[in-house]
């Protein structure tokens, strides 16, 4: 045998006979390699399986995690709100109903919701989930009372009030007013007509009729409140209100220019009081025929002391008082009388009565104003899902859906 080739050398006794045999050697390193492929390959295959299941589990989680706090939550909101809060920012409120979809799939297990808005960012401020409110939830009046406390009467029974310093809600029973009328509870309830000042319209679970205002804690019957204008006010104050002019119907000057009115009355701070009607009439008091402007009526059921033409030669449509404070007020109208005229804004000042600004482009949607928020910016209007922010200028900045945020 040769230790260098390996070959091997057999010798016979007749002859000599040679095999020469060549024998390769696998190289040691390029075994080892095979072998370690062979024993890895599975093993880093499964390693890449696993880790992608992992991956893949967690991604699931977390958009699990998101669709239960928003894919999976269905809303039935209602109409919007608006107010100023004491900060002197622009609130809007969405209140509504609240489920998710993998519940027990109807909306009497839905629970009631509010939730706050800026008016000029639109970001979320505050979210409240309403205590003992389930099912379907309509709001059925709002309004913000002359002490500032802003009311909520929720599917026409249930009474909530807005702290617009802290934005709680506080829900109010009849038996918080402490008055024997009111202890057995709201069976229905209403904000009463806003011309006759801050009153809640209450019929009591015993079916008893009240008109209470709880500024004053004065209580009417359904009937008796027609007479409170005879009540002497303890300390009257002098205000100045606005309103529109009417066109009587019936009257011979149905034909006569709408007028938008200052007038001034005797008040006290959330006793009953009276709106006076304006529109040009006959008297039918009179036993020959009188032009008049305001019947003795309304004289003397608002306790009227004067009243004027504030914008002389003004024409106005359709028009609406939606703001009034000591330095300006905001009204709606459409500047002519065609069927496609559309409503426009115009800001006065209280005093002057000078045009600040007049707004026509943008409002497209805004036929019933349910809601006014003045700020140091300007204003917030709001109808039944849109809030539109316009500058102190009367341009129209923006213009959102909040309804659609939570289709």
């Amino acid at each position: 045998r040769c230790d260098s080739c390996s070959t091997e050398f057999y010798l016979d006794s007749d002859d000599i006979t040679i095999h020469h045999k060549v024998e390769t050697k696998p190289a040691p390193n390029t075994f080892l390699r095979r072998l370690l492929l062979i024993i890895l390959a599975p093993a880093a295959f499964f390693s890449l399986i696993t880790i992608g299941l992992i991956v893949w589990g967690s991604s699931r989680e977390g958009n699990s995690e998101k669709g239960s706090g928003e894919e999976h939550i269905s809303y039935a909101c209602e109409r919007l709100m608006a107010f100023s809060s004491t900060a002197g920012r622009p609130i809007v409120v969405l209140c509504g109903a609240a489920r998710r979809d993998d519940s027990s799939g109807d909306w009497d297990h839905a629970k009631g919701i509010m939730y706050f808005f800026d008016g000029e960012t639109y970001e979320i401020i505050k979210k409240l989930e309403l205590p003992d409110v389930t099912g379907r939830v309509s709001v059925t009046d709002a309004r913000q009372f002359e002490d500032g406390t802003y009311y909520v009467v929720l599917n026409k029974k249930r009474l909530f009030a807005i702290d617009r310093s802290t934005l709680d809600v506080k829900e109010i029973h009849g038996e918080d007013y402490k008055l024997p009328e009111l202890s057995e509870g709201f069976g229905k309830l209403a904000l009463y007509f806003h011309e006759y000042g801050d009153a809640l319209e209450v019929e009591t679970n015993l079916g008893k009729k009240f008109v209470y205002y709880p500024i004053a804690n004065k209580l009417y019957t359904d009937q008796s409140v027609f007479k409170a204008y005879e009540d002497k006010l303890p300390t009257p104050k002098l205000r100045t209100r606005f309103t529109f002019s009417e066109q009587m119907m019936g009257s011979d000057y149905m034909d006569e220019q709408i007028q938008l009115v200052r007038y001034q009355t005797l008040e006290q701070l959330g006793y009953p009081r009276r709106t006076p009607h304006f529109g040009w009439e006959n008297d039918r008091h009179s036993y020959y025929p009188k032009k008049i402007f305001v019947s003795q009526y309304f004289v003397e059921e608002s306790r009227l002391q004067s009243y004027e033409d504030f914008t002389p030669g003004a024409y106005y449509f359709s028009p609406t008082v939606l703001y009034e404070s000591d330095d300006q007020i905001l009204i709606s109208f459409k500047p002519t009388a065609a069927a496609d005229a559309k409503k426009m804004l115009r800001c006065l000042d209280a005093q002057t009565g000078q045009v600040l600004w007049s707004c026509s482009e943008g409002l497209d949607g805004l036929d019933f104003c349910l809601g006014v928020a003045r700020f140091s910016g300007g204003y917030v209007l709001v109808d039944y899902s849109h809030s539109w922010l316009i500058s102190s200028e009367g341009k129209v900045l923006t213009c959102v859906d909040i309804h659609s945020r939570f289709r």
